[in-house]
């Protein structure tokens, strides 16, 4: 049941009337591709009941978005097979379609749009979705409404977004028991909702069926059709439940003082999660509920909530050392990078964001001498004269991952050894756009521009290039680190690429 005090989450997309006369209630998923823990799905359901029509729920695919490639097109299409299967079950009326070059979305949108009373969608404040939510809302005849199911909190309950973690965490603190009590459904159930049985579904309707998305990728333009699939990492819902049950079990308990090493991915300890929240197969709340429950030897309630330890990164969440740790970074930084865009939703943000200091830093050190200089060509080829880089970029462009430390590295060296700031963020957002899972997500910026200075503070001594802005380097982290096994990992990656990059 919808809860009115999520009604916060819910917000106006025109000053369209609800239409009476229409068929249905439609929930066009944009971005929450999942069956449950959907504030979207809830508030349908409850608008469903409401106005007494059926609720169908529509999912599409673009096929030609920026970035687009068979390696997340069969992601999404993996993730749609889920969903059917999960909405069969639950017994609600689903209809996913995917773009090809025989049938368009505005082929099949402006029919399914016309005969609703109200639509609902998800409001994802970055990448392509906030425009397309604009045009969405011009076009309808009817209300257009969007809900925010993007975090555990409610992101419009803020006042604005945060230039620093420390001063969001203990806002965060203080909303988070409100937010857990009025978490969205596990097992949203569609009992009450008027039949639907007498709709007429729409032509070329995607079957749901993973047999058939070989034959739907051969029909889907894309940008970069070469980038394939990574074999073995699979998309939808019940990877991303699997991946979770395992980090629960194999990464949690270590996450606190291994998460940052560098290993084969059957050795890490992080939660290889991130592909999925950010295509919505997963939900931050299930993560979160998932997490605090994990440990035996603690019955978590709110209760268990260590208060004194409000605003600080350890010790708030719970008594284990590695549930906070991970929370801090689920909750506290993810939570940052989603502000900073819903509160003003946008494709991108660039170097403007940055705080004075740090674009006062590299515009003072425009000019220095760089030692090495790379096209953006030698940096996707992962030919610089940096193995350890090479690694970490190779690893970027062959599994769709990189990992967590590395890629701070990653972002550091390529500001180093570009001929500018604003060329090393053109190259940064292309490459981490192009080939990671994760990316064109809110996270993506603010990881992209923390390697400039956002979210960070000043360092000392000021170095070449970077001025005051943090520095890392390839020797500290061989160092810190055994790297060994890693780099071993990527070169037998390497030897069975069929990427043209690496032949």
């Amino acid at each position: 049941m919808f809860s009115e005090r999520n009604l916060i989450r819910v917000r106006e997309g025109n000053k369209k009337p609800v239409l009476e006369g229409g068929e249905y209630i439609l929930y066009w998923i944009r971005a929450n591709r999942r069956m449950s823990w959907n504030h979207s799905l809830d508030y349908s359901i409850h608008l469903a009941k409401k106005f007494k029509k059926p609720l169908v729920i529509f999912e599409s695919v673009m096929m030609d978005f920026e970035w687009s490639s068979p390696r997340f097109h069969r992601f999404l299409l993996e993730g749609i097979c889920d969903t059917a299967e999960d909405a069969s079950r639950a017994g609600f009326t689903y209809w996913p379609f995917v773009e090809t070059k025989d049938h368009s979305l505005s082929e099949i949108v402006p029919g399914i749009l016309e005969k609703a009373s109200i639509v609902i969608t998800d409001d994802f404040p970055c990448f392509f979705l906030p425009e397309h939510a604009e045009k969405i809302g011009e076009i309808l005849n009817c209300k257009l409404l969007l809900v925010d199911s993007n975090s555990i909190t409610p992101l419009a309950s803020y006042e604005k977004s945060f230039g620093y973690a420390r001063v969001l965490r203990p806002k965060l603190h203080d909303r988070f028991v409100e937010s857990y009590v009025h978490r969205s459904e596990r097992k949203p159930n569609p009992n009450r909702i008027p039949n639907s049985d007498t709709l007429k579904k729409p032509n070329f309707l995607f079957s749901g069926k993973k047999e058939d998305i070989p034959s739907y990728l051969q029909k889907m333009n894309s940008r970069y059709p070469y980038l394939l699939p990574v074999s073995g990492k699979l998309g939808g819902r019940k990877e991303g439940l699997k991946l979770l049950k395992k980090f629960l079990m194999e990464g949690l308990p270590f996450y606190s003082e291994e998460r940052s090493e560098p290993r084969p991915p059957e050795r890490i300890k992080s939660s290889s999660l991130s592909p999925y929240l950010h295509f919505g197969m997963i939900s931050v709340e299930e993560i979160v509920t998932a997490v605090l429950g994990s440990d035996p030897n603690v019955n978590w309630s709110p209760d268990t909530l260590n208060h004194s330890y409000r605003g600080k990164n350890e010790g708030f969440f719970h008594p284990n050392p590695n549930i906070n740790s991970f929370l801090d970074e689920l909750l506290t930084w993810r939570e940052l990078g989603y502000l900073l865009f819903y509160k003003e939703p946008s494709f991108r943000k660039d170097l403007s964001i940055l705080p004075d200091w740090a674009k006062l830093s590299l515009e003072t050190h425009r000019g220095d001498k760089r030692e090495y200089i790379y096209t953006k060509e030698e940096f996707e080829k992962a030919i610089t004269h940096d193995p350890i880089w090479n690694a970490a970029q190779k690893e970027l462009v062959l599994t769709g991952t990189i990992q967590n430390y590395l890629r701070m590295l990653w972002g550091k060296k390529i500001i180093e050894w570009s001929s500018s700031p604003e060329e090393a963020f053109r190259i940064l957002e292309d490459l981490n756009h192009k080939y990671a899972y994760d990316g064109r997500d809110p996270n993506s910026y603010t990881g992209i521009l923390w390697c400039f200075g956002a979210f960070d503070r000043p360092w000392f001594p000021e170095r070449p290039v970077l001025g005051n802005i943090r520095y890392m380097s390839s020797d500290s982290a061989s160092k810190k680190f055994k790297l060994k096994p890693y780099l071993e990992y990527i070169r037998s990656l390497d030897g069975i690429s069929d990427l043209p990059l690496f032949k």
